[in-house]
């Protein structure tokens, strides 16, 4: 003990440690790709653990999703690769990715192409594109209070990327969440 009854650790006075560690919990709950998803429940009645997945979320290719051509081919082969892989913040590889560390792991081995690290920071990257003009392969982004989530749109209305508590998946962007947090597209793949 201190004198004054005040303890020290690593030569800070314990609160200012416990206000660091708090300020450290709220960050990485904003910076979070998109919310936790959907958990799994049991049944009693079916003796079984119940789909976690809600509707609109796919560990697969989508039927009507439609098959690539050109440069998304190559683009869709790569990121689908990576169906199920789960999340892991700040992971860029196959044991665990967040979702900019999915997207900008993809565009790497599509199409040798360097993205930022972060998703705010690959929202400032590329050309500003309208939702109704989407293609395959452009970037969309979504944002609570700023841009927090990344992920590629292949189509259809569909898009994937990696999201806490579920990882790498299939969306449709009119899902109940991805809808109402839309922010924006960027072409970064002419």
């Amino acid at each position: 003990m201190m004198p004054g009854g005040w303890r020290r650790l690593r030569g800070r006075p314990w609160h200012a440690t416990a206000l660091q560690a708090a300020v450290a919990t709220i960050l990485l709950t904003l910076t979070a790709c998109a919310p936790p998803g959907p958990r799994p429940a049991y049944s009693r009645s079916e003796g079984t653990w119940s789909d976690a997945r809600p509707p609109g979320y796919s560990w697969t290719s989508p039927e009507d999703l439609g098959r690539p051509s050109g440069d998304v081919t190559e683009l869709r082969r790569i990121a689908e690769s990576y169906l199920g892989v789960k999340y892991k913040w700040a992971g860029a590889d196959r044991s665990g990715m967040d979702c900019s560390g999915f997207v900008q792991r993809v565009f790497d081995e599509a199409f040798d192409m360097q993205l930022p690290r972060s998703s705010a920071a690959m929202a400032r990257y590329g050309k500003k594109i309208d939702k109704d003009d989407l293609k395959p392969g452009d970037l969309v982004f979504f944002k609570r209070v700023r841009i927090d989530h990344v992920g590629i749109y292949m189509g259809e209305g569909y898009f994937i990327h990696s999201q806490s508590g579920i990882g790498v998946t299939y969306t449709k962007l009119e899902s109940p969440y991805f809808s109402t947090h839309y922010a924006g597209a960027k072409r970064v793949v002419n």
